[in-house]
């Protein structure tokens, strides 16, 4: 099984637990000790307002019409809507309703329509009659559907039955994971590109958000609020996960084409003095041009935001210039540590870099054009401070509320070893050859 497969499977493990933790009982009876002298009660007392239509002819009807004995009370609000039953476990369960009845607890009770003694009772009707030596009992009782759950009041470990086998399910999932990891430190080279990590964690994701889209049918609860929440945040979230898995997984094929059946113009190692020498100036160099975006972004920002400020002088503005100094500091952050990460990693191992038709592997990342719009814009030569193919490619991107299309361009410096300057000009012309640099 790749990598790929074992981080699929193992988030399809975590999410399987979580739904398992929320997954409810298809449907529950909700069943009641009835208390017929208090309905009486609450039928034949007069009201004390008469206030509205209803409560005006309730009284009218009060007066006219002689009060019924209790017998045939229940018998005319039982009729046609009555289950006789003879299991003698109705006794324990109505008797223990009885007591809770007789100290003033609820007698609400709930239970599952496929077990016994339940399993008889009809839909269609409301009420459970039980005679032993003692009298005739009643019990209303009405089944109640998982999306009904939050109007009453279910206990939990009734309303999710799977819960009490959580602690195997995480350590199942605890199980998966810590082997996935493992075997994450032995990965070959297309695994462990950014590419091969691009599709592990779209796959990740893709499984979490067919979780998403998934549940509301799973549990029975299509049609509420956050049902349809769910599903729609996770389709449009899914969809964009798997087009990243395609994007990665295209990324990948193309460095596995280039590493294992050799289909590269050039494959350079280099000496660890002169990797060092290269990754520390080009540290410099990403350093330096995202400082200088940062600071040409956070002028627009300070002018912008500290002008409406000026202008409104209300709380709000402050509170939206506010908004931007945090935003301008979050991006400093990523200013200034993405390229520090990417020092870090270029120090952990040796340098080497395979340059392909479409595709370049440097060190780990991978960059890749030719597919939905991207394409390679220039390709040439330099040799201070240190000998590089300058490569830049691009790719489109759509911003703003009028769906603004415009290109965003990466810049790739490509270091060549001493001694392969030639092999270096030999693969700038073979783009140039081809017309592949627009």
């Amino acid at each position: 099984m790749s990598l790929v497969w074992r981080y699929v499977v193992t988030a399809g493990l975590f999410v399987a637990a979580a739904m398992a933790w929320w997954f409810p009982e298809p449907v529950l009876i909700r069943g009641e000790l009835i208390d017929w002298g208090h309905r009486y009660e609450q039928r034949h007392e007069p009201p004390t307002h008469l206030i509205g239509a209803m409560a005006l002819g309730r009284a009218i009807v009060q007066s006219v019409s002689p009060p019924l004995p209790l017998t045939e009370f229940i018998a005319q609000s039982t009729a046609g809507r009555t289950v006789t039953v003879k299991d003698p476990a109705w006794k324990e369960i109505l008797g223990e309703m009885t007591r809770r009845f007789e100290s003033g607890s609820s007698t609400v009770r709930y239970f599952r329509p496929a077990l016994p003694p339940c399993s008889d009772l009809d839909e269609s009707a409301r009420y459970v009659a039980y005679r032993d030596e003692k009298g005739l009992w009643y019990m209303e009782y009405r089944f109640i559907p998982a999306r009904e759950f939050e109007t009453v009041d279910v206990p939990a470990d009734q309303a999710f039955p799977l819960r009490p086998y959580w602690p195997v399910m995480l350590l199942i999932c605890g199980t998966a994971a810590a082997f996935t990891l493992a075997q994450t430190r032995t990965a070959d080279l297309v695994e462990a590109s950014s590419a091969g990590r691009g599709m592990r964690w779209s796959g990740v994701f893709t499984v979490f958000f067919a979780g998403m889209v998934l549940w509301p049918m799973l549990y029975g609860t299509v049609g509420s609020g956050l049902s349809f929440a769910s599903i729609m945040a996770g389709g449009l979230f899914g969809i964009g996960a798997l087009a990243g898995l395609w994007l990665f997984g295209n990324q990948a094929g193309q460095l596995k084409d280039m590493v294992e059946r050799q289909h590269y113009l050039a494959h350079f190692t280099y000496d660890p003095e002169e990797w060092k020498a290269f990754a520390l100036w080009n540290y410099q160099e990403e350093t330096m041009q995202r400082s200088i975006m940062w600071r040409l972004i956070f002028i627009l920002s300070v002018l912008i935001g500290g002008g409406f400020a000026a202008v409104m002088r209300d709380e709000p503005s402050l509170w939206v210039f506010a908004g931007l100094m945090g935003f301008m500091a979050l991006l400093w952050l990523l200013a200034v540590g993405l390229p520090k990460l990417h020092y870090r990693r270029d120090l952990r191992k040796p340098g080497e870099v395979y340059i392909g038709e479409r595709c370049v592997y440097m060190n780990g990342s991978v960059h890749s054009w030719g597919i939905l719009g991207s394409r390679l814009d220039s390709v040439h030569m330099e040799k201070n401070p240190l000998p590089h193919i300058l490569l830049i490619y691009s790719y489109l991107m759509v911003a703003g509320r009028s769906l603004y299309v415009f290109r965003n361009y990466i810049t790739v410096r490509i270091p060549v070893p001493k001694g392969q300057e030639a092999k270096g000009q030999k693969v700038i012309k073979h783009f140039f050859q081809k017309n592949t640099v627009h």
